[in-house]
């Protein structure tokens, strides 16, 4: 609609010859009419008739992108039905959903002062879920810090059904005053729909040595995590209360097998995200610690090694994260292979880091795991304990199905030289045109079958008869076009005999008790003291007579000394054990690939030295 537009002419126009005001008028009148068109939109799905949450993407007359918010830029997220008003001349739309959708393009020219209606029907390339198979992300912040945007929780819900999530697991920290378990479950029931489940979460662990950014023990997802423990402690501000974060310097520092240990008494799961991810940036000038222009800013899992020979205490990995990390996530799935080939079965997994209050953040899923869940009902329970049982293929796009004798990914096959058959069906995503250039098969992290198409195709099919006497493990990768990303399946393992993990590797220490003030040894008590977050409870006790005790311990406990009359001092074998405190803080991406850094770890362990130092009571 054309707006009512005055023009004034002044005193100052006076002098000038009418012609002039006159084609100065109308030249602003022309300038200030609308030169809008309506464009009215409907998306359904093809196979239900209903409409169909989905991306909406605009190009329109003058090449500009038509978006919402500055939190998602690359169009806007549309819950069925649209109107826009655009400029009027040729206009592209272009709708997606998720990755099992086929996109839907069209080219409608725009008429000034005129609407046109648009409807369009999405269809999917494969259904995944009617095969068993659900797909989600848990690496999703609502406010990840910055609080540069607004968001809401019905944003959050629109856009996991925009890209077709079975489930999003929305993490810290959340636009509540109070975000307690019961309110978090209330604030995202509304937004939740039978086929797109919302739960809360915490990126926990996500910790910095002694607030150090440079010096990052690793950051982990959860899922499936009770809200409180059997006492009725929140677990949310426990779990916060383990992790320092970005300058919290003066914070007590807690290993990350201390918070992976509630998280599994809490039905969770663990999984280390971004594991090799650090980049070079300007950090400090807060919590003691300089400015720095130009610091190794580390997000890395530094503490992984420790974790992996202590249980694993965490249950998997992320193989990517995010569609933009190519060389980190290479290096993610080099050092997945390197666990599996040492005989730690840890799941294979991905997850966006999307971050809703950032510009451009809003993109859960862009890199999502898929979780075979079989004719089980869906449940986020159900779902933390096929992923970490590695029923899983991680992607950015390319869609993947693989089995071996009909059992999915994380099965044991007999390594007994019969034939066994790998079966593979792959899928270019729906939103890359350009279809898929290379499936793979690797045999223990190795190219074992590489298929490299002449021509990308839509979708690729194929069966492999795999014989085996020896112990070994395969796994499918694909990857896809410039935009269509790649996939990782779970590994398929197999064995001669029942396989038997590593066991946990134990902790030699070496224990001096003395008294703080003059240095005398004293006639002590060393006890073990697990599961520190949220229920300490008691282990074994060592006896440290004339302030010297050698014993070997869980490399998880803690040890608390006591004598009589003085106050006890809780101590842990790795944080405080200098040593290994350096050696692990220390680590760079190289390091996390080589095996030799977890041997090293294990000599550490087998030599522990602490001192406690213990105070006189007040008499």
């Amino acid at each position: 609609m054309t707006k009512p537009f005055i023009f004034k002419v002044g005193t100052a126009l006076r002098g000038v010859r009418q012609s002039c005001v006159t084609g100065l008028f109308l030249l602003l009148l022309a300038c200030s009419a609308s030169a809008d068109a309506l464009l009215r939109g409907t998306v359904t799905d093809a196979a239900t008739g209903a409409p169909a949450a989905c991306t909406v993407t605009i190009t329109d007359a003058a090449g500009k992108t038509v978006t919402e918010t500055d939190a998602f830029k690359g169009g806007f997220r549309c819950a069925g039905a649209f109107e826009k008003q655009l400029p009027p001349g040729r206009t592209r739309v272009r709708v997606t959903r998720g990755f099992e959708t086929r996109a839907e393009a069209r080219d409608v020219v725009l008429r000034d002062g005129e609407a046109t209606n648009l409807v369009l029907s999405l269809s999917r390339t494969v259904d995944l879920r009617s095969r068993g198979w659900v797909a989600g992300d848990s690496h999703v912040h609502m406010i990840h810090g910055e609080r540069n945007l607004p968001v809401d929780f019905a944003f959050v819900g629109l856009t996991a059904r925009s890209e077709d999530l079975r489930y999003l697991s929305l993490a810290h920290a959340w636009q509540l005053d109070d975000p307690t378990p019961e309110h978090l479950d209330a604030a995202l029931a509304p937004h939740a729909t039978p086929d797109c489940a919302l739960a809360w979460n915490i990126e926990a662990p996500k910790n910095y040595y002694k607030g150090d950014a440079g010096r990052c023990l690793g950051h982990c997802w959860t899922l499936g995590l009770r809200g409180r423990t059997a006492a009725g402690a929140d677990v949310i501000p426990l779990l916060l209360r383990a992790s320092a974060w970005d300058y919290e310097s003066a914070k007590p520092t807690f290993a990350n097998f201390e918070s992976h240990a509630l998280i599994r008494a809490q039905g969770g799961a663990a999984f280390y995200s971004h594991p090799l991810r650090w980049w070079t940036g300007a950090w400090g000038g807060q919590g003691g610690y300089p400015k720095q222009e130009r610091m190794r800013v580390s997000n890395m899992a530094v503490e992984l090694p420790l974790d992996t020979l202590l249980g694993p205490t965490y249950d998997g990995l992320d193989v990517f994260t995010s569609g933009g990390e190519a060389e980190a996530n290479a290096k993610a799935f080099q050092l997945w292979a390197l666990l599996l080939n040492h005989g730690y079965r840890v799941a294979a997994t991905a997850s966006s880091d999307a971050c809703f209050d950032r510009a451009g953040g809003a993109v859960p899923g862009s890199a999502r795991t898929y979780t075979y869940l079989g004719q089980k009902p869906f449940s986020f329970a159900a779902v933390a304990r096929a992923t970490a049982a590695g029923r899983t293929f991680a992607t950015t796009g390319p869609l993947l199905l693989a089995d071996v004798d009909g059992a999915a990914p994380g099965s044991a096959v007999p390594a007994d030289g019969k034939d066994h058959t790998l079966r593979i069906e792959a899928w270019a995503s729906g939103k890359d045109s350009a279809g898929l250039k290379q499936a793979e098969i690797l045999r223990n992290g190795q190219p074992f079958v590489t298929e490299a198409f002449k021509t990308p195709q839509p979708a690729w099919q194929t069966n492999l008869v795999l014989r085996e006497t020896e112990p070994a493990w395969y796994c499918v990768r694909l990857t896809g076009g410039p935009q269509g990303g790649r996939a990782v399946s779970g590994a398929f393992f197999f064995d001669p005999a029942p396989h038997r993990p590593p066991p946990p590797a134990t902790c030699h220490i070496r224990a001096r008790v003395v008294d703080a003030v003059s240095g005398s040894p004293l006639d002590a008590t060393v006890t073990e003291v697990f599961d520190v977050l949220s229920a300490p409870r008691d282990g074994a006790s060592h006896p440290a007579p004339a302030g010297l005790a050698d014993f070997a311990i869980p490399g998880t406990a803690r040890l608390r000394a006591s004598a009589p009359g003085y106050a006890a001092t809780t101590l842990s074998p790795v944080y405080d054990c200098p040593a290994l405190a350096e050696a692990i803080t220390r680590l760079n991406d190289a390091d996390l690939l080589q095996w030799e850094t977890f041997e090293r770890f294990r000599a550490l362990l087998a030599n522990v030295e602490l001192t406690f130092s213990l105070y006189p009571t007040k008499r």
